[in-house]
C-alpha cells in the first residue's frame, strides 16, 4: 500500500503534469486524477467523499470542502486550492480536525493588479464606451462626457492586502490622491504617501474606488445600499476580487440612479459561466465586465500549479506548506 494518497479533484488546466511530477519526489505515493473518473473533474461533495475519504493531501480548484465531508476525512493532513482564496473551504472545520488548508497568495499579484488599473483607466477614459460606440455608428463626443482628468482624481482602495498595495504603487506615479480603508493593516512608514481612513471616509471622498477584501462570511456584501448611499455622486466602482463582495441588486439601483457611473467589474456573484446572463450587462457601456481573467497570464498558470503542488509536498514532507490560511 502507498505511503501517500494524493487526490486532484478538479482543475480546468490541460494536465497535471507539472504537479505530478513534483508530488512523486514524495516515492511511494499514490496520485488519483478525478478529472480522469469524470470530465472536469469532482465537484459535489457528496461524490467526491468516496474518492477523498483516505487521502493524505487533497488538490482542489472548484470542489466544495463542507463541514460534513471534511469531518469524514480519515487521515488528511492538507487541502490545498489553486487559489488565492479558500472561500470554498470550511476553513474552521478544517482547523479543528488539524488539517491545513493551504492557498497561493501571491502568483497573480502582478496580473491582478494590472487588471484594475486597466478597469479604472477604462472606466476613467471611457476607452472600450467609445470604442462600442464607433462600432456601432452612434459615435458622439456628447456621449461620452464627462471624463475628469485622472490626476485630480481620489482613489480610494478597499483592503490593503498584496494586491491592492501594488495597485497603490502603480498608480501613485499618476498623482491621483490614494485613500486606503484596512482595518487589519498597521500603517508603515514605507507606505507613509498613503492617507488611511475609515470605511465611511473612503466611500465618501473618493472619486474612484477599487475592492480587493477577500471573501468571509464577515465582508459579504461589504457595499450594499448603505454604502452606495455614501458615495459620492458618478462615482466610479472597480471589483476584481470576489463578487459576493458587492450586492448587486444595490449596485443596479446606485446605476440606475446615476450614483455609480461606470462599473469594471472582473467578478460576479455568480459562477463563471453565468456571466453572460447578469442583469448588469443592460448597462451596456457604463458596465464593463471581464470574465474573471484578471488573475491570467502564462507565468501566472504555471506559478499557480507548481506552488500548490509544493504546498502539499512541503506539508506530507516537512509539516508545513509553502502558504497557509
Amino acid at each position: 500500500m502507498p505511503r501517500y494518497k494524493i487526490v486532484f479533484t478538479d482543475y480546468y488546466y490541460p494536465d497535471n503534469d507539472r504537479e505530478v511530477e513534483i508530488l512523486q519526489q514524495l516515492g511511494d505515493v499514490e496520485i488519483v486524477d478525478c478529472t480522469n473518473i469524470q470530465p472536469g473533474g469532482i465537484k459535489d461533495p457528496e461524490t467526491l467523499l468516496e474518492y477523498v475519504k483516505d487521502a493524505d493531501g487533497v488538490i482542489c480548484q472548484f470542489a466544495k470542502f463542507t463541514k460534513t465531508v471534511i469531518d469524514q476525512l480519515e487521515k488528511c493532513r492538507v487541502i490545498a486550492r489553486y487559489a488565492i482564496g479558500v472561500d470554498i473551504i470550511d476553513v474552521e472545520a478544517a482547523k479543528a480536525r488539524g488539517i491545513i488548508v493551504a492557498n497561493v497568495p501571491d502568483y497573480c499579484i502582478e496580473e491582478v493588479s494590472d487588471s484594475a488599473i486597466a478597469h479604472i483607466l477604462n472606466c476613467v477614459r471611457k476607452v472600450s464606451t467609445a470604442n462600442s460606440l464607433l462600432r456601432r455608428g452612434e459615435w458622439e463626443y456628447a456621449k461620452i462626457k464627462p471624463i475628469y482628468r485622472f490626476s485630480d482624481a481620489t482613489v480610494g482602495l478597499i483592503a490593503f492586502g498584496n494586491i491592492a498595495r501594488r495597485v497603490a504603487e502603480k498608480l501613485y506615479p499618476f498623482g491621483v490622491t490614494l485613500l486606503v480603508y484596512d482595518p487589519y493593516f498597521t500603517p508603515t512608514m514605507h507606505y507613509n504617501w498613503v492617507k488611511f481612513a475609515s470605511l465611511e471616509e473612503v466611500l465618501a471622498q473618493a472619486d474612484i474606488l477599487s475592492i480587493h477584501a477577500p471573501l468571509t462570511q464577515e465582508t459579504r456584501h461589504l457595499l450594499s445600499k448603505a454604502q452606495f448611499d455614501r458615495m459620492k455622486n458618478g462615482v466610479i466602482l472597480v471589483n476584481t476580487s470576489r463578487g459576493g463582495l458587492i450586492e448587486e441588486t444595490a449596485l443596479l439601483e446606485a446605476l440606475e440612479s446615476g450614483k455609480v457611473a461606470m462599473v469594471g467589474l472582473d467578478v460576479l456573484d455568480a459562477v463563471d459561466t453565468d456571466y453572460a446572463q447578469s442583469p448588469l450587462l443592460t448597462y451596456a457601456d457604463r458596465v464593463i465586465i471581464t470574465p474573471h481573467i484578471g488573475w491570467y497570464s502564462e507565468e501566472s498558470i504555471v506559478e499557480l500549479q507548481k506552488k500548490t503542488a509544493q504546498n502539499v509536498y512541503e506539508v506530507l514532507k516537512n509539516g508545513k506548506p509553502l502558504y497557509a490560511i
